[in-house]
């Protein structure tokens, strides 16, 4: 039985700089094979090709998902808007809600957030280490292609990349929530509709993280709506109790397997934090040691083949001092921008991820 849900070496392990993941990474280091490029630099050449999956259409897709992650300004606030008041009034909202039961009221905004659409749910303490160290911060009440609009097109200082992250004083939990991935589409991996199925999950988050951030603040707490940003998803994850990391690099629930987008809310509410989820990180742990499926099928050879997890890797993008087994950042970002997209192979092929058959990408828009 595992006493822990992994093994930090503190003499080694630091807060991540977010600058450092490969996104950001290739604006700014120019020894990558990478550096200045992104997806659409082979878009029109796929689509010319006339390959199954690399369509017009597929590429279509694709855009069109990620519409409400982009384009909702309001997606990842840390305080409710200026001068809002809406139909239902808010002086009501100023006082904290009296929590009695802890445990009660972490169950009823587990179900609130899987009302608003959240497939799983856990809430953790925050740890201190999953916190980015710098990081990139968007200015108030702009939408992510607004605020990254001079950073994606390279006009602006590295230093907007090493803003030091903290969380305001006082806010202590994390809930946590998965979002499933589309079965169908993920099953094509690596043409364009997984890339699709990923985009609408990050437009899908997008739309939760806002419904449970305002919900926390109509009952007198704060909330700070967080994808990607503010802090490490995958470590909060487990703490919550939400699943394991996997040798592909990605978390793995029961549920879904990696076919999940992660997202958090970080708040002050007074809630009862969920446990990780030992026995499914045991049986994670074993299975991935015998089970090399993701390594082998993984287009560019990223995922490790190492018996056993270890505590580091040279390479920036990976944060050493942790015990797993270490992605080549490097390499399956190569094959992003080969593939003009994100590839999802090693989510499609993982037997946790329970994808019942796989389709091709004209029996995806056949079915």
């Amino acid at each position: 039985m595992t006493s822990k849900p992994y093994e930090i070496d503190e003499k080694k392990y630091d807060r991540f700089a977010q600058k450092n993941n490969m996104i950001y990474r290739r604006l700014w280091d120019k020894t990558l094979s990478t550096y200045g490029t992104m997806f659409d630099k082979n878009i029109e050449n796929h689509i010319n090709s006339n390959k199954e999956g690399y369509s017009r259409l597929d590429f279509a897709l694709v855009a069109a998902g990620w519409t409400v992650y982009e384009k909702f300004p309001f997606a990842f606030a840390w305080e409710r808007e200026a001068n809002y008041k809406g139909d239902y009034g808010i002086n009501w909202m100023k006082s904290k809600h009296d929590v009695k039961d802890q445990a009660l009221f972490a169950n009823q905004v587990k179900k609130m957030a899987k009302f608003y659409g959240a497939s799983s749910v856990g809430i953790t303490d925050v740890n201190s280490n999953w916190m980015y160290k710098t990081g990139f911060v968007r200015p108030k009440s702009t939408s992510e292609s607004e605020a990254k609009k001079d950073v994606r097109g390279g006009d602006t200082s590295n230093s907007i990349l090493e803003t030091p992250i903290e969380l305001p004083q006082g806010v202590n939990k994390a809930i946590v929530m998965a979002i499933e991935m589309d079965e169908d589409a993920i099953s094509t991996a690596p043409a364009q509709p997984a890339a699709a199925a990923a985009a609408l999950a990050y437009s899908k988050m997008a739309f939760i993280i806002s419904c449970v951030g305002e919900f926390i603040r109509n009952m007198g707490y704060r909330a700070i709506q967080c994808g990607n940003d503010t802090a490490l998803s995958i470590p909060l994850a487990i703490d919550a109790g939400l699943g394991a990391l996997g040798r592909l690099g990605l978390l793995i629930t029961p549920e879904y397997g990696s076919r999940v987008r992660i997202c958090k809310v970080f708040t002050d509410m007074p809630l009862e934090s969920d446990g990780p989820n030992l026995d499914f990180i045991d049986k994670v742990n074993d299975y991935c040691k015998k089970c090399l499926k993701c390594a082998e099928e993984c287009e560019n050879d990223a995922i490790s083949t190492d018996t056993e997890p270890c505590f580091g890797r040279d390479s920036i993008s990976n944060n050493s001092g942790v015990k797993k087994y270490y992605v080549d950042g490097e390499k399956c970002f190569e094959f992003w921008i080969e593939n003009s997209s994100d590839c999802g192979t090693c989510i499609a092929v993982c037997p946790f991820s329970k994808i019942k058959q796989i389709l091709t990408p004209n029996e995806f828009w056949e079915k």
